[in-house]
């Protein structure tokens, strides 16, 4: 019975291609032809990538199923702060930030493609009146 499925599939699928080949123009054909082609090559890639990737799963989980020995454990890294006393013995506080120009007062600022170069930014260019 499933050999008789078999072969009806098969002159279906011949018979379907043929009736589509004769209606479909030359550049149609050519546009399926290169999808099937593309698929097909694709193929071969997709099965070396699930292969790499299935062995690469089995050499973990080998990995992390073999117990460690014992006294083995992780690297600790302990990052402590300054020490007062390397400082002269009195904590000194970080001193404030200041501005790029050296000083606490009001910072500039100048808007790229600004006619007047000598301005502290509070002009902005025309194109911002539109707006």
């Amino acid at each position: 019975m499933s050999r008789l499925l078999y072969i009806g599939g098969g002159i279906f699928s011949i018979t379907l291609a043929v009736v589509i080949g004769a209606r479909l123009s030359a550049d149609a054909i050519a546009v399926v032809v290169g999808i099937v082609c593309g698929v097909l090559a694709s193929i071969p890639t997709t099965a070396i990538l699930v292969w790499v990737l299935r062995q690469r799963d089995k050499q973990l989980e080998t990995q992390l199923s073999q117990p460690r020995p014992y006294g083995q454990h992780p690297p600790i890294v302990v990052v402590n702060g300054q020490n007062p006393s390397a400082m002269g013995g009195a904590y000194q506080p970080a001193p404030a930030l200041m501005g790029a120009s050296g000083s606490g007062g009001m910072r500039n600022f100048k808007v790229i493609g600004q006619e007047n170069t000598e301005t502290t930014g509070d002009v902005l260019p025309p194109f911002w009146d539109e707006l």
